[in-house]
């Protein structure tokens, strides 16, 4: 926030966003819309995060079935393909805190790496699809907090380094916005259901890529993005396209 200058209210208006979608999404566990005032008075957790801004845990379960294009033709025509599957790790040395990690590495011997792993996660991506961030259409990414939403947007390459502010300013990132995020709802409306959340960002780009996400519709869509985070730092990240 010292940094780039986001407020409390940029945060809140990414929860807002994500219980609107939810509300069109019938597996989502919370229904509720919500306004950034309700956000901001949800109690204080970690400040600056409101209680509305982090996610529950849950329970819950996810599904894909991979098989060859030619079987997948002779059920259905509306194919969604996987254009790559990437994973990370933090690599050394990592001078950023991240938790759950407790400490950080020395840069003083050896030089930063280019990018973090979280940025990585979406190189490798791109780079595997033949593509770039440019060609995305929509993304469901990993919205532990809110705030957490924001450095996505930055880390997937949407937008240059401390401009995610300026897509929720823009509505970029709603429905009907230029990149939609978390069409699905995201963490906020289900959970965090480990390790489902992963496969359920896949299931969620498949319906938007075949036209089946009733009222949370990205119009248009045919190539989507993931982004996940798991413990350690560990993540992954898959592209998908018509």
């Amino acid at each position: 926030m010292a940094l780039y200058g986001d407020t409390a209210q940029h945060f809140a208006a990414v929860r807002v966003k994500n219980a609107l979608n939810g509300l069109n999404n019938p597996n989502a566990r919370y229904r509720k819309a919500m306004t950034i005032d309700d956000v901001l008075a949800s109690p204080i957790v970690s400040d600056p995060l409101h209680l509305l801004e982090i996610c529950a845990t849950s329970d819950g379960a996810a599904a894909v079935i991979l098989t060859t294009e030619e079987f997948a033709r002779t059920k259905r025509s509306d194919l969604v393909r996987v254009a790559a599957v990437s994973t990370a790790t933090p690599r050394f040395p990592s001078t950023n805190i991240e938790l759950p990690d407790i400490a950080s590495d020395s840069a003083a011997v050896v030089g930063l790496p280019p990018e973090s792993f979280r940025q990585s996660l979406a190189t490798t991506a791109y780079e595997e699809a033949g593509i770039g961030p440019s060609d995305i259409d929509v993304a469901e990414v990993y919205d532990l907090s809110s705030a957490m939403e924001l450095d996505w947007y930055e880390d997937l390459a949407l937008c240059a380094r401390g401009e995610g502010a300026k897509l929720v300013d823009a509505g970029d990132t709603a429905l009907g916005g230029r990149i939609p995020v978390n069409p699905s709802g995201g963490l906020a409306s289900f959970g965090e259901a480990v390790p489902a959340q992963a496969l359920a960002q896949v299931c969620e780009l498949t319906w938007q890529l075949r036209g089946q996400a009733t009222g949370r519709q990205v119009e248009g869509a045919k190539v989507g993005i993931t982004a996940n985070q798991g413990l350690f730092g560990h993540g992954s990240s898959v592209i998908l396209t018509r």
